[in-house]
């Protein structure tokens, strides 16, 4: 951990910018429309918690240079909101004593791997069609949720 930077506090995240790749801000914005969601946030809240459903660390994005969302947007600006994407995202990454500038790369990434699987259900899995594309990510979470054992 580099020791310039504070170690995060919940506070900190309301505030931060989070920036996708302009790639995944691109597909973003097309779920976002074929999906008729009414804010930015949804589809990307979708995206992170698909690639969080995968234990393996998400490829760093080198291009996050995507149009930003503040953090109390981008994971709810209520306390307990925030502090249980905060625990996912801290325990999937394994790191303790995170700071802004991982949690964004960290957030960057799964926004980026999350998306990349959003658009794959959207077009092949679900066909462009709402209600399968919906029926097809409840599958998904049905097949790694914790009864699925």
């Amino acid at each position: 951990m580099n020791r310039e930077e504070p170690v995060l506090q919940l506070v900190d995240v309301l505030r931060t910018d989070f920036r996708p790749s302009s790639d995944t801000d691109a597909l973003n914005a097309e779920l976002q429309q074929a999906l008729c969601l009414p804010y930015r946030y949804h589809p990307a809240r979708l995206a992170i918690g698909l690639s969080l459903q995968d234990p393996s660390p998400p490829t760093p994005v080198q291009d996050a240079s995507g149009r930003p969302i503040k953090g109390e947007t981008l994971f709810g600006h209520e306390e307990h909101d925030l502090a249980v994407w905060l625990g996912l995202l801290i325990e999937h990454s394994g790191t303790h004593g995170i700071t802004k500038r991982m949690l964004q790369e960290t957030v960057a990434a799964h926004w980026h791997r999350g998306m990349q699987r959003l658009w794959l259900h959207w077009t092949e899995h679900a066909g462009q069609d709402i209600l399968n594309f919906y029926a097809s990510l409840l599958d998904t979470a049905g097949r790694s949720g914790p009864s699925s054992s």
